[in-house]
């Protein structure tokens, strides 16, 4: 026997569609003794699939009177407590406790849904019996609404527990959840507060008093009852159905009552409910509900196995459930149930995984004399099941007397062993081993232990992946994370936020403009507009190093607030950071590209106001994604080359040319006098292109103007302050103090120069003149900055606001800014602007002014006739752009301008010391923007 289950057991979990037998196993002779003897090898067997670990519910005989009960009740009470209900009051149980647990290695316990909601019927037509006698199928379906289709779910706690955990309900509510938070533009909290009304609706109406619960016929059992064709076969049932239930209704008015009728009918007409005996004439009936009963456990115990679920759990239950019927006799129930499970196999075509397990009496043996006899071999059974001849013979009897013809007249389910007095013998001195329950070690990794590993180690990495996102970009995680930006370390200072500020990314550094900025962009809304992109120096270490962009932002706003009250296309302006000093421009770039490719409205780029050793690189691949730069004070002369590339400013070769005029007036005729460049040595990853290229062309203008020049060594930055010690004495140590100096550093290091110069001896006893590019134009003389007594200084700044100023636009933008008392938000107020002489205090370095003006050309380039044209057309439009009246005068780009492209503007200021505290800054020349006449030496005579 014990060979015969191995290989049972082999075949079932090689995931074979095998017939599973009911076994009987009786004495082949007479007499009590054989009896217990065929009873012990049960038992014994029973012992050992406990001790394998293999699920067994093993039935035990009862001590209540053999006469009180009828044996197909009796079955029922059995079929009730192997589902896991358990008996009346004052009725001893006759299954053993804890039926089919199984050993540790099992996985989970079996439940029995199907089961569980023909005992809710059971329990719903017995107590209408007991209350009110043959009640209607209204008030049967009121009481199981009441208990909600559940057994024991009468308590309103219980139900409520039970429909909150109910997954029927849970997922809807999910659905709601995604639905509202796809569909609804609210904040978060108002979606929340939806989801969860909408969650504590649906469990309120499922454990209201007499009401079906809500999506009732999403649970499985429901979904059974209304699609098993079983009830269909009882000649009481009606035939009204089309189909399976469709899902969309919340409660089938007419298939659940009728199905629920005629089980009711039958529970009614057998008098399985009540304990005693029924009438024998109502046997259809008691024989119709024993096999519903047996169906709905066939059923769960399949689904219990079913290989393609989603836990696998048919793969991880290696063995089939066992159910031991020792001692199995006419009057406990037992013989009754052999014979319902044996019908139901025959009216139904599954295979279903029971395997019955029971030891007849002789006495009782007669009542399955009907079934297929195979005698036990004399050799053990080893091999496939299929190969054992009894069961291969069993398994052809099964075929043919299961077919409709034979119906009621054999048992083709039930394989009787009978087990001979020498067998019985050999059996007590021998004992096969049963191969152990043992569960495939691959399905541990699809299991709950492998699934809290898998969301620990998805959490641990994901919380790391949501640290690094945090750590790379400036906003957002996993939940969101904005692409647009992220933080660049430059030169080993604390990370900047370098790239696009979209969403909720902001510059600290320019945040007050860049809100200003953000709400002109809201009232845009829907209207035709086009996009432009500020690129600049937003980030840095001190105030100093953020004057450039703040200034240039500044300018950029105030086009745009002009733009959207005048033109019918508005200007909706995104703001980007490439770092202190432009150094991560590279990386700006790149985000500003990407957002253009998803972005069709950008049609250009504004500012890229440093030259850097990169810009060359940049440039090409703006060129290459099709994008315009209009720069506001790049000066690169290299830049002009790029035909996507619009310059405002004075290339650093033409601003040496008019510093020519300067330098040729201090030259000392006869003799050569003597000059020095000094420039600033950013390290090797420097980038600072403006520096080096000034050096280059200060030295040649100031060798053509008949100078001895010496070039010194460049000065380094110790913790970002300039190291002028060995310079200072290198200018001082000669004979010969040098009468020009050109200075090829940055604004913020004048300071530190002018003290070095001061505090020399051999130097402050000497005039000298310092002549610079227009990067000292940022410089604050007189407020932080000053100048040494024996000095003067020349510098260049890139606009001519005395002249160009007054009737342009900018101004009038100002004016109207000032009038609607917005100006202060800008920190553009008229009575810190404009000075007396007409020079602009916050606006004399010409970034404010540049900026504004390469806004305003870019959007007349991207607008026609009221229209806005793509990012081809921009770039072509700006070809033929040819604008006046703007803050720095006449911007003409087309081909028939001079040799420049245009004529820049310029001015050339002249700072020195008044009084050895306040120095005294005065233009010495400037000429605007546009057509007219080079500026001689007479115009910018140094006296």
């Amino acid at each position: 026997m014990a060979g015969m289950l191995n290989s049972l057991f082999r075949e079932f979990r090689r995931r074979k569609s095998i017939a599973v037998p009911q076994f009987v196993l009786h004495p082949a002779s007479d007499g009590s003794a054989a009896d217990g003897q065929v009873l012990g090898v049960v038992e014994e067997l029973g012992h050992e699939l406990a001790e394998q670990g293999i699920r067994c519910a093993r039935v035990k005989p009862c001590a209540r009177s053999e006469s009180e009960l009828h044996p197909r009740v009796r079955a029922l009470h059995l079929l009730q407590e192997l589902c896991g209900k358990k008996p009346g009051p004052g009725r001893e149980p006759c299954v053993e406790p804890d039926p089919w647990e199984g050993g540790r290695g099992q996985y989970k316990p079996y439940v029995f849904p199907r089961s569980d909601l023909l005992a809710t019927i059971e329990d719903a037509v017995a107590r209408e019996a007991r209350e009110n006698g043959r009640a209607s199928t209204e008030e049967l379906l009121k009481r199981l609404n009441g208990k909600g289709w559940r057994p024991g779910g009468t308590h309103w706690a219980t139900r409520l527990r039970g429909q909150a955990m109910d997954a029927s309900k849970t997922l809807p509510a999910l659905l709601i959840a995604v639905i509202a938070v796809v569909v609804a533009d609210k904040p978060w909290y108002v979606t929340l507060g939806f989801v969860a009304a909408a969650f504590a609706l649906l469990i309120v109406l499922s454990v209201l008093p007499g009401r079906a619960p809500v999506l009732l016929v999403l649970r499985r059992e429901i979904r059974w009852f209304l699609g098993t064709t079983y009830l269909n076969q009882g000649p009481r049932a009606e035939r009204g159905e089309r189909g399976t239930w469709r899902l969309l209704r919340l409660w089938p008015p007419g298939s659940v009552r009728q199905r629920v009728e005629a089980v009711a009918r039958d529970l009614r007409d057998s008098g399985l409910l009540v304990d005693g005996w029924p009438d024998e004439a109502a046997e259809d009936a008691q024989r119709r509900h024993l096999q519903l009963r047996v169906h709905a456990l066939r059923e769960d115990l399949r689904d219990a196995h079913a290989a393609r679920s989603l836990d696998l759990r048919g793969r991880k239950r290696p063995t089939p459930p066992v159910l031991l019927l020792a001692p199995a006799g006419r009057d406990d129930g037992s013989i009754e149930l052999i014979k319902a499970i044996s019908d139901i196999r025959s009216v139904r075509s599954e295979l279903d995984p029971l395997l019955l397990i029971a030891a007849v009496g002789r006495d009782d043996v007669g009542e399955l004399q009907s079934s297929f006899e195979a005698p036990l071999p004399a050799q053990p059974m080893t091999g496939p099941v299929s190969d054992i001849p009894e069961y291969a013979d069993w398994n052809r009897s099964r075929r043919v007397n299961q077919s409709p013809s034979t119906r009621g007249s054999t048992l083709p389910w039930v394989l009787r062993i009978p087990l001979s007095d020498e067998w019985l013998r050999e059996a007590r001195t021998g004992r096969r081993r049963i191969t152990p329950a043992v569960r495939p070690r691959w399905t541990w990794l699809w299991s709950s232990p492998a699934l809290v590993l898998l969301l620990s180690a998805a959490a641990l990495g994901l919380w790391f992946y949501d640290a690094h996102l945090g750590e790379r970009y400036c906003a957002g995680g996993l939940s969101g994370v904005n692409r647009d930006s992220e933080r660049v370390r430059i030169g080993g200072n604390d990370p900047e936020c370098v790239g696009v500020a979209t969403g909720s990314v902001s510059f600290p550094e320019a945040g007050k403009v860049q809100k200003l900025i953000r709400t002109a962009n809201k009232q845009i809304r829907r209207q035709d507009h086009v996009t432009v992109v500020y690129a600049g120096p937003l980030s840095g270490s001190t105030q100093g190093q953020l004057t450039k962009g703040l200034q240039e932002l500044r300018g950029v706003h105030l086009a745009q607030r002009s733009i959207n009250e005048e033109s019918s296309v508005k200007l909706r302006v995104l703001v980007a950071n490439g770092g202190r000093d432009m150094y991560a421009q590279k990386t700006m770039a790149r985000h500003i590209i990407q957002l253009a490719d998803r972005d069709k409205s950008i049609v250009g780029v504004v500012g890229m106001g440093r030259d850097m050793t990169d810009s060359d690189d940049v440039q090409e691949m703006y060129r290459k994604a099709d994008l315009p730069v209009v720069s506001s004070t790049n000066s690169g002369t290299h830049m002009a080359r790029y035909p996507n590339f619009f310059g405002l400013a004075g290339t650093d070769e033409w601003q040496n040319d008019q510093l020519r005029l300067i330098a040729n007036q201090l030259v000392p005729a006869p003799e050569r006098g003597r000059a020095v460049v000094l420039a600033r040595d950013h390290g090797k990853n420097s980038h600072d292109q403006y520096t080096k290229e000034q050096k280059r062309y200060g030295g040649e203008m100031l060798a053509d103007a008949g100078y001895q020049v010496d070039s010194l060594p460049d000065y380094k930055l110790s913790n970002g302050q300039p190291v002028l010690d060995r310079q200072i004495e290198a200018v001082c140590a000669e004979e010969e103090v040098p009468q020009a100096l050109y200075f090829a550093g940055r604004s913020e290091d004048v300071t530190p120069l002018m003290k070095g110069i001061a505090s020399n001896d051999r130097c402050n006893r000497e005039k000298i003149a310092v002549l610079a590019g227009d990067d000292l134009s940022k410089a604050r003389f007189g407020e932080g900055t000053h100048v040494a007594k024996n000095v003067t200084i020349y510098h260049l700044v890139l606009t001519a606001l005395e002249q160009s100023l007054p009737g342009s636009i900018f101004l009038g933008r100002l004016d109207k800014l000032e009038d609607e008392g917005k100006a202060d938000d800008l920190g553009l107020t008229m009575d810190e602007a404009l000075q007396k002489d007409g020079v602009s205090s916050k606006l004399d370095d010409g970034q404010t002014a540049l900026s504004h003006d390469a806004t305003e050309v870019l959007h007349r380039a991207a607008e026609s006739d009221g229209q806005a044209r793509s990012r081809a057309e921009t770039w072509a439009a700006l070809r033929q752009t040819d604008f006046t009246s703007l803050a720095t005068g006449r911007i003409n780009f087309t081909e028939g301008a001079d040799d420049t492209g245009h004529r820049f503007a310029v001015s050339i200021v002249k700072v020195t010391n008044r009084d050895g505290r306040d120095n005294d800054r005065k233009i010495l020349c400037s000429r605007q923007a546009g057509p007219g006449k080079a500026l001689t030496e007479e115009e910018c005579s140094v006296e």
